[in-house]
């Protein structure tokens, strides 16, 4: 059917797989003919079936494949067609691998949606080996207030290491994306260890002490943004509360024995240093899985050349907020995000584009009669900016867009893009 190897065609984008069957250049016709093609490759070749394995860990070359779409029942083709070209026994081993696998190329989402699966299917003989993960990983150190006493500043900012070569930048983002993936794997394995005993369940959800940021945590919370974020996800195994993020957790060391960065400051590292803006082969799959384990935006989502997320400490405190990018969002070429108060991106967003310079301001500066201008610095009033599912800010809106503005109002200036307060 395919003049094409497996792995070929395993590897081939979404577009050029389309472009291929409308060309007539193979005898398949459509979609369907295809993924049968892939099952019945899989099941009578073993070099296929390890290839669609790596896929489903999003290896290279196989992370942005057309298997990653989206499938006739769930999120995820790719995930549907494992299920379908192998036998019971190894579907569990393959969903474990992906729940437990070190990569941190794997969405968050695709993950936890994974786990969903292997509880459907029963751990049964991978339980003890999920246990023993669930219990490995240490809880990672938050910036403590001693230490903020000791970090310098220039009155604005504050300072600190930042490795003088890209090699060594680099490393950084890897040590940082491969702390969270740990985290996340003995996360989603208690989930799945709680729900084969019957603990938890789909009625009930994950429970709300099982989080990286606690319930009891001071954070920027919002029972709007959570509503957005649970009906977007598709998995009871992920929660809204997985998308507040701990900005001030401690996650890299910038060189042997000096105090780690916290992920508010190794975001200032991908927001400002030139090479994460470049389309560089050695550099963007380093900085996406950066993107996908520490800041966890869903598979498919992009970040575009030029464009970033970033959280700045407004006085002492840099207090968890929201950070969603549902499946097949965009932020656009040139587009910022502010986190300070939050940011929820239903599934198919797109934000800007172009390279327009587009700030996403969610905290707007407040400053009382007689004071000087600096003191707006340390007092903000944080809104959260939501986009819900397929709307789009247009590249023409360039400029600052001042979220707190539209707080109150039903809608904000584009269909489909508003202002969200918090929780009292």
């Amino acid at each position: 059917m395919f003049s094409l190897d497996p792995a070929s065609l395993l590897r081939l984008t979404p577009d050029m797989l389309a472009a291929l069957l409308e060309g007539g250049r193979e005898r398949a016709r459509t979609n369907d003919d295809v993924h049968r093609h892939v099952v019945e490759t899989v099941q009578a070749d073993g070099a296929a079936r390890a290839d669609l394995l790596r896929a489903c860990h999003f290896e290279a070359p196989f992370g942005e494949s057309w298997l990653h779409q989206p499938g006739r029942k769930t999120p995820y083709l790719s995930l549907e067609l494992l299920a379908e070209a192998l036998g019971e026994g190894e579907l569990r081993a393959a969903l474990t691998g992906i729940v437990l696998s070190p990569s941190a190329s794997i969405p968050f989402d695709y993950r936890a949606l994974a786990a969903e699966g292997l509880v459907l299917a029963g751990a049964r003989e991978h339980l003890a080996e999920l246990t023993r993960a669930a219990e490995a990983a240490e809880p990672l150190p938050w910036r403590s207030t001693a230490t903020k006493i000791g970090v310098r500043s220039d009155g604005v900012d504050h300072l600190f290491p930042i490795p003088r070569n890209v090699e060594e930048r680099l490393e950084l983002l890897r040590a940082a994306s491969a702390a969270k993936t740990r985290e996340t794997t003995a996360l989603l394995a208690r989930r799945v260890v709680r729900a084969c005993a019957r603990e938890t369940g789909p009625e009930h959800g994950v429970g709300g002490a099982d989080t990286v940021v606690p319930p009891s945590a001071k954070a920027l919370r919002s029972a709007p943004a959570e509503r957005l974020i649970a009906e977007d996800l598709g998995t009871w195994l992920a929660t809204p509360a997985d998308y507040l993020v701990p900005w001030d957790q401690e996650l890299a060391e910038p060189a042997p024995g000096e105090a780690p960065l916290t992920l508010a400051e190794l975001l200032r590292v991908t927001l400002l240093c030139p090479e994460f803006k470049l389309p560089d082969v050695t550099v963007r799959p380093v900085l996406l899985d950066f993107y996908r384990s520490v800041l966890r935006i869903s598979g498919r989502a992009i970040i575009g050349l030029g464009a970033g997320v970033f959280h700045v400490e407004h006085g002492v405190d840099a207090d968890p907020s929201y950070l969603y990018l549902g499946r097949d969002t965009v932020l656009g070429k040139g587009t910022t995000l502010d986190c300070v108060g939050g940011v929820v991106l239903q599934r198919g967003a797109f934000l800007g584009g172009g390279f327009m310079p587009i700030l996403i301001h969610t905290h707007k500066h407040i400053r009382k009669r007689g004071e000087p201008g600096s003191a707006e610095r340390k007092r903000v009033l944080p809104a959260i900016f939501a986009a819900e599912a397929g709307a789009r800010l247009p590249m023409h809106a360039i400029g600052l867009f001042e979220t707190a503005d539209y707080l109150g109002a039903d809608s904000g200036p584009h269909e489909g893009i508003r202002a969200l307060a918090l929780d009292d």
